[in-house]
């Protein structure tokens, strides 16, 4: 003769152990793309703003110098014939100088409307002269910002 069991059979249901790394994954994935909006906040902050200054400050003869030069088409007042416009940080900061940024186009690059205000630009013909209006992209704007010792009107030194 079969015997009824004596235990009663509990429902089979999900406990708290089985659930724990679902939780935990999904609790993983919350905290990485919050960290990430945070970080693309943060880089969304650090891009040149409408108002910052390239400043160059007026250095001596024995300073390191750069082996850069950026040339841009995009001067206003400057016949095309007459050729590239241009910028070598080492000519711009042998009397001082500086460029603002006046405005900004939101093209893919982002381009940048700058004017210039110092003694030269460069030796020679491409020279935009004391004072220009250019048209830079991002990565050429860069480029004489980290030239210059960044954005800002005393130069930072990386520490």
């Amino acid at each position: 003769m079969l015997r009824p069991d004596q235990d009663p059979r509990e429902p089979t249901s999900l406990s708290w152990p089985s659930w724990g790394p679902a939780l935990a994954a999904a609790l993983l994935i919350i905290a990485i793309g919050g960290m990430t909006t945070w970080l693309a906040l943060k880089f969304d902050a650090l891009r040149p703003a409408v108002g910052d200054m390239i400043v160059f400050a007026p250095t001596q003869s024995d300073a390191d110098s750069w082996q850069l030069q950026v040339a841009t088409a995009a001067v206003s007042g400057r016949p095309q014939t007459a050729g590239p416009c241009i910028l070598d940080p080492n000519e711009m900061s042998a009397d001082g100088g500086s460029l603002i940024i006046e405005s900004r186009e939101e093209t893919s690059p982002p381009r940048f409307q700058l004017h210039w205000a110092g003694r030269h630009t460069a030796k020679g013909g491409g020279d935009c002269g004391a004072s220009a209006d250019l048209t830079l992209d991002r990565y050429d704007l860069q480029r004489l910002a980290n030239a210059a010792g960044g954005f800002g009107v005393r130069p930072r030194a990386i520490e």
